[in-house]
């Protein structure tokens, strides 16, 4: 018999934050080409509508690439995430079997041992099940991550523990040709793109009675594929085709939003991948979904104040629904959906009540 599976507990990590107007003045330097890429840099942050820019790089270094610290280093980042997660004792190192971790882009080249494995051996954890590493997923990382980890502990006593993170700053490489026909496109990735963690704790029922009321029961995970190429990286450069927010948002449809079975009015906390502003609002046309302003408002404010962090970007919404004491409760009867996807197409969605 499966045992029931419960989100235990959230947390995320933030680097430092830059001003979007600071970040086009470190990365489109007014000495370039007489100041032209600044200026237009300058215009567009308006448009991209982001406040601030969480970065892991040092702007002394830029455009070299050096850590602003050795705190953001992926290991540092995941160590302090398991130690986080356990910090209140209510789980111990020995409750733990198993770690998921997923990303896209990280800072550093020693690949071997794996990371998930160096995570492991520094925080002292004694996993009944070797670490599982997730790479280049995209923005639907983290759920197929923690789909793992709630697998895990549905047929295990032992609880899980899913980190996710991206440094997609590292890969930050500007165009400073205004008359190249990538320009646009490269700047809209370069300023849209964020560096973050987060790490999340699962527990199966017997680990239940540790916590106080309310956690999140998973009721469903579910993770899928199909193929297509409008977000892809192009000769080290990111590039998103404009198609992307009316091809992706169908088939996320089609092949999340309906095998759940979630509509607006038997959900009741709402956490989409906030991919961009486009993406997000095609959720609210009804033949996506229908959702209305204030159902969307969490992804809303999340990618408005420090746009998209890809593998982990859905956990941050996540975080201020468990997070918020003071939202209205149903008892067992409120429901929530998480939906995540990005390049691939790689997608997955996770129900919870």
């Amino acid at each position: 018999m499966k045992n029931k599976v419960y989100i235990a507990e959230i947390t995320t990590i933030l680097p430092h934050l830059f001003s979007s107007s600071e970040v086009v003045d470190i990365l489109y330097p007014k000495s370039v080409d007489n100041g032209r890429p600044h200026r237009f840099a300058r215009r567009s942050v308006g448009a991209v509508g982001i406040t601030y820019r969480p970065t892991i790089l040092s702007q002394d270094a830029f455009p070299g690439r050096a850590l602003a610290t050795p705190e953001y280093h992926p290991l540092e980042w995941g160590s302090r995430t398991v130690e986080e997660l356990l910090k209140n004792g209510r789980v111990s190192r020995e409750d733990v079997g198993f770690l998921s971790i997923a990303y896209n882009i990280r800072c550093d080249k020693d690949v071997l041992p794996s990371l998930s494995s160096k995570i492991a051996s520094k925080c002292a954890l004694k996993l009944d099940y070797p670490p599982q590493e997730m790479a280049y997923l995209g923005c639907a990382a983290g759920l197929f991550s923690l789909e793992s980890s709630v697998k895990y502990c549905a047929e295990h006593n032992k609880a899980a523990i899913t980190f996710l993170f991206d440094q997609c700053s590292w890969i930050v490489n500007p165009t400073y040709d205004i008359d190249d026909p990538e320009f646009k496109e490269n700047l809209k990735t370069t300023l849209l793109f964020a560096d973050g963690a987060a790490g999340i704790l699962v527990i199966p029922e017997n680990l239940r009675d540790k916590f106080d009321l309310p956690l999140m029961e998973v009721d469903e995970i579910i993770t899928d594929f199909v193929a297509g190429g409008s977000l892809s990286m192009h000769e080290g450069k990111l590039v998103l085709e404009d198609n992307l927010k009316d091809t992706v948002p169908e088939i996320v449809r089609d092949r999340i939003i309906k095998p759940l079975g979630v509509t607006p009015e038997n959900i009741d906390e709402w956490s989409l991948h906030q991919g961009g502003m486009p993406i997000l609002m095609r959720f609210t046309e009804p033949e996506i979904l229908g959702l209305n302003d204030e159902q969307i408002s969490r992804s809303k404010s999340i990618f408005q104040k420090y746009g998209n962090f890809s593998s982990p970007s859905v956990m941050f919404v996540l975080e201020t629904w468990f997070k918020d004491a003071d939202r209205p409760l149903k008892d067992e009867k409120t429901r929530g959906c998480a939906i995540s996807f990005g390049a691939g197409y790689f997608m997955g969605g996770m129900t919870y009540h």
